[in-house]
């Protein structure tokens, strides 16, 4: 049987983005994917197969989150069929422009910025405009509408993240919540329990979700009357904490082959 489907938040400025990003697609020469260094395969699965034609590059985006050894691996792996680099805020515009360059040889190509809410698309493309161009934010989904850029010899599309109005999996479901992709708040009970194994696996936690909380929220002084912890304020404070990456350094994604199939079925 197949794995039951999450329903998920799925905006409709978002749908209206992809929509008005069809209709620019054949002016579109490559596509620069924006993924998550921590959930690469949990981060390309949305829509791509609306760009199976184009020239593609990979950002792993958010790499001083990840794990140091196995962002190299995921580079090695990626690399051997398409250009890839990683990023995190001090990456320079230079580098990114650099691996741009690397797939394709036409003079002012028109490139398309592309990833999941979330992933730091809009600060990619600040990068490569070298401004402050797109508005940014921690929030997932804050950018808005598609516009075209044009600057250095680039012209860049804008669009907000693409992500399936039902996420095939509950693993990838909770991978996305992992790493802020899903608000808080707006996500499945059990798609909680599913996150925390899985931060559980790869951070050699003993404690359940329940006592982690409970360390946690009196770690936090997140309280009520009686000194009783507030578990629903800790879980959201906990998942926030883990999606910054103020908890730690991990990566919820280390099966390459599963990427490869995400890639070509997606």
């Amino acid at each position: 049987m197949p794995e039951e489907k999450v329903s998920a938040w799925y905006p409709g400025h978002v749908q209206k983005a992809k929509r008005q990003l069809k209709e620019n697609l054949k002016k579109i020469d490559i596509v620069v994917i924006v993924l998550d260094a921590r959930a690469p395969v949990a981060t390309t699965s949305f829509e791509i197969k609306l760009f199976k034609d184009k020239a593609k590059i990979f950002l792993l985006n958010k790499s001083d989150l990840s794990d140091e050894q196995l962002n190299q691996l995921w580079v090695k792996e990626i690399s051997k069929e398409f250009p890839t680099l990683l990023v995190n805020k001090a990456t320079q515009r230079k580098e990114i422009m650099s691996t741009i360059k690397k797939a394709t040889t036409r003079e002012n190509p028109h490139i398309a910025v592309v990833g999941v809410p979330n992933v730091g698309k809009s600060t990619i493309i600040n990068k490569i405009l070298g401004r402050h161009k797109a508005k940014t934010g921690a929030e997932p989904g804050i950018t808005r509408g598609v516009q075209w850029v044009n600057i250095d010899g680039v012209t860049v599309l804008d669009s907000p993240g693409i992500l399936y109005s039902e996420i095939f999996s509950k693993e990838i479901a909770a991978k996305l919540l992992l790493i802020g992709s899903l608000p808080v708040e707006n996500v499945p009970e059990d798609i909680y329990e599913v996150a925390f194994d899985i931060y559980k696996r790869v951070s050699n936690l003993d404690n359940d979700l329940y006592t982690t909380l409970e360390e946690f929220g009196k770690k936090r002084g997140l309280l009520k009357k009686g000194g009783i912890v507030d578990l629903v304020r800790a879980r959201f404070l906990f998942f926030k904490d883990l999606s910054e990456g103020k908890i730690g350094r991990f990566t919820y994604d280390t099966d390459f082959t599963k990427f490869w199939e995400v890639l070509k079925n997606g």
